[in-house]
């Protein structure tokens, strides 16, 4: 059986109605901050949240960076109670993945607030084993998440499941495959060194048969 480890957005959620606005009003806490263009916004999905708000405020201090962070955090996290982000067919691929004995975890550059968030509002939790998140490791990139989950489960059998090259470039680093999900935020050539692309969750079952 496998071990899967799934990013979260762009792979298994999509909060991007929720995360544009919530970085607008976050930003407008800060009088004479400009706010980028959306595009600007988008591009930084997936990444850790330090490098996003060096992104969205780059004249700013590391305080009022962390301080919008936790404010716009907060939003998202409020709006999440009352709106569904599963991508399509994800719940369903997850139970039947779990279903067939395969391990599921997770391996976020979120915050701690946000992975317990998206697991308890969109019903998610169950289906996972010791999920984890950048925030909550104190790690600098994906690969010190993983490095964590191959301590934990092994690499023999562990397979990364994401969007971005940020996803790609930590499995390379922890010398496990990777799969890239060409329905995510990245970009086509973010994902090659991929082992396997899909372009619908459902694929997995086909790759990974009970």
């Amino acid at each position: 059986m496998a071990i899967l480890i799934f990013d979260l957005d762009g792979t298994l959620v999509d909060t991007s109605p929720l995360v544009l606005p919530a970085f607008r009003r976050a930003l407008s806490a800060f009088p004479g901050t400009p706010v980028p263009s959306e595009d600007v916004m988008r591009k930084t999905f997936g990444l850790p949240d330090a490098e996003i708000w060096r992104v969205l405020m780059p004249n700013a201090g590391e305080e009022e960076r962390n301080a919008a962070f936790h404010l716009s955090e907060r939003f998202v996290c409020e709006a999440m109670g009352h709106a569904d982000v599963l991508l399509p067919h994800a719940r369903d691929v997850l139970k039947a993945l779990r279903d067939d004995g395969h391990t599921l975890t997770v391996a976020s550059n979120c915050g701690p607030a946000y992975l317990e968030a998206v697991l308890t509002t969109q019903n998610i939790g169950q289906y996972f084993t010791e999920p984890l998140c950048l925030g909550g490791i104190g790690g600098r990139s994906k690969a010190d998440i993983l490095a964590r989950h191959v301590r934990r489960f092994g690499r023999a059998g562990a397979w990364m499941i994401g969007d971005r090259k940020s996803d790609v470039e930590a499995a390379q680093q922890t010398g496990i495959p990777a799969i890239g999900c060409r329905f995510g935020f990245g970009d086509p050539e973010e994902l090659e060194g991929a082992q396997a692309v899909i372009h619908d969750l459902r694929e997995l079952l086909s790759l990974f048969p009970g």
